[in-house]
């Protein structure tokens, strides 16, 4: 059912391309790479912005895992309140790639069974057939360049294994499917991936602008507790010494009182022996 729902729509969508002058069935892969991505928007967004809170807030991160090296358990406490603090979900980049993968399993099971009706526009620059692989390599390169581009900018410079991973192994894990895929799959891959690499780039800055003022907020939220802290304790510790004053006072009076009252008892010792 999908297979002939992704055929029906690369021949609508080749025939528009034959309407405007320029017929080509890899513009209209394209175009359907585009739509795909575009429909998928609402998941990737919520990919990017984490991907980018989570570059944001490394520094955090690698202080509180060397604070607490030594206490696996309130270093995860810790870890999951930077999180919530910062509104970020560290599993929300997971779910696109999950959905983006079986679309990509159907619009290869799709295309490989695919006969153009217009076989002589089954092809793209230098690749003579779309359902071959090309053999000059270049789609390799354009492929995995373009993976490590968008690794790159969403990982930023890697400090964990699993950034590491995304900057090196899914590029060299796409090169290799470049190799061995036909041309009409490294074309929607490729036009997927750049098209995810501007979203990337256009949404960078607002959520960059967005962390920055949330982590004012939050020192701004510790600075008010820690003045509210300040005060219980002044608070506190001048109860403390009018306690103490009161009951060194009451002290005072005591030994007056006491000192009088010898005093009074020694006079009448006094009289008593005259």
């Amino acid at each position: 059912m999908f297979d002939s729902f992704v055929t029906n729509c690369l021949e609508g969508i080749f025939r528009v391309t034959m309407n405007l002058g320029f017929p080509s069935y890899a513009i209209a892969i394209m175009v359907i790479a585009v739509v795909i991505r575009m429909v998928l928007l609402p998941l990737n967004m919520n990919q990017l912005r984490s991907s980018i809170a989570m570059q944001q807030i490394q520094p955090q991160l690698k202080e509180i895992q060397a604070k607490y090296a030594n206490n696996p358990e309130l270093m995860n406490q810790k870890t999951m309140q930077l999180y919530q603090d910062y509104e970020i979900n560290p599993m929300a980049g997971c779910l696109p790639l999950l959905i983006q993968f079986p679309i990509l399993i159907g619009l290869y099971n799709g295309l490989s069974s695919f006969v153009p009706q217009y076989s002589e526009y089954y092809k793209f620059l230098w690749i003579p057939d779309l359902s071959q692989v090309d053999t000059t390599y270049i789609m390799v390169l354009l492929v995995g360049a373009s993976t490590a581009l968008q690794s790159v900018i969403v990982t930023g410079k890697p400090t964990q294994a699993m950034q590491w991973y995304m900057v090196i192994a899914m590029p060299l894990m796409m090169g290799w499917m470049a190799a061995k895929f036909p041309a009409f799959l490294c074309i929607y891959w490729l036009s997927i991936t750049v098209v995810g690499i501007f979203q990337q780039l256009l949404i960078t800055k607002p959520v960059k602008k967005k962390m920055e003022k949330r982590q004012a907020e939050l020192a701004e939220e510790r600075r008010q507790k820690l003045e509210e802290r300040n005060a219980a304790n002044a608070v506190a510790k001048a109860n403390r010494a009018a306690r103490r004053a009161e009951k060194n006072n009451k002290s005072i009076e005591e030994i007056e009182a006491a000192g009088e009252q010898k005093q009074r008892e020694h006079k009448k010792n006094r009289r008593r022996s005259r």
